[in-house]
């Protein structure tokens, strides 16, 4: 059976790339997040939808696996289909091509439908579309099994504030915000020698507006570090995130 699957191309602009002229990891999560949109329109389920029931979307959580640099002016071919339903998770899968065919992205995704009146999620196989799929199938990026380890002890630590910028239709933080606070605590000599190789982000509560962010890292690996994102007038934690690096200008794994 054909997979229900959507693409689009998205124009790799100025504006969304870094000091190395990269496609920077918060301007591909736009990307994910807007052809998602557009396929749970045509699935039935669109965030319209929804509303007009008192639900919503919300990402719980995601990994995307980077394995090759996409250049400015480049045409990002994505790709996204739903993968089935567990429990109270509905997921959904990615995968972006460059211009020139080289696999760009790899992306999992786990979304909860939201009560808006009572910030809980409900179960998906009785308020989505009979067009959603429920049976799952194979993810291109598997999650880490369990949750992310807590971050006990950290070696840096930033702090930020949630704009209006960071705020999404939900009117809390949209889930950029939390990649990029991650990677703004980097050390900047990492920063400069080497380029986001995979992220996985688990999301434990919301973020809202005017609240102090503290975003902390500490490394797990030679190429790889762990981070909290903690809320710090109530010390809540907000997001877990797992990073590996890999050198900028090194090729994909397995290329010759």
């Amino acid at each position: 059976m054909e997979r229900p699957s959507l693409s689009a191309s998205f124009p790799v602009h100025s504006y969304e790339v870094d000091a190395f002229g990269t496609l920077v990891v918060p301007a591909i999560s736009g990307y994910l997040q807007e052809i998602a949109g557009r396929h749970a329109a045509v699935l039935g389920v669109g965030l319209e939808v929804l509303r007009t029931r008192g639900l919503t979307w919300v990402l719980a959580r995601q990994r995307l696996e980077l394995p090759a640099p996409v250049p400015l002016g480049d045409l990002l071919a994505v790709e996204t289909w739903p993968s089935g339903l567990e429990r109270l998770a509905a997921i959904r899968e990615f995968v972006a091509r460059r211009g020139d065919g080289a696999e760009a992205v790899r992306a999992t995704t786990v979304w909860y439908v939201l009560d808006l009146a009572t910030r809980k999620p409900v179960r998906p196989d009785k308020v989505l579309d009979p067009r959603f799929p429920r049976q799952r199938t194979p993810s291109v990026a598997p999650l880490v099994a369990d949750k992310l380890p807590e971050l006990a002890a950290w070696e840096l630590q930033r702090r930020f504030h949630v704009r209006y910028a960071d705020i999404d239709q939900n009117l809390h933080v949209t889930n950029a915000s939390y990649v990029t606070w991650a990677v703004e605590a980097m050390p900047v000599e990492l920063w400069r020698a080497s380029r986001l190789a995979a992220v996985e982000v688990q999301y434990l509560a919301e973020g809202l507006y005017g609240s102090a962010i503290l975003s902390r890292v500490a490394r797990t690996g030679p190429d790889s570090c762990a981070h909290a994102i903690v809320r710090e007038e109530d010390g809540k934690e907000l997001a877990r995130l797992a990073t590996s690096w890999t050198p900028r200008g090194a090729p994909p794994p397995g290329a010759t």
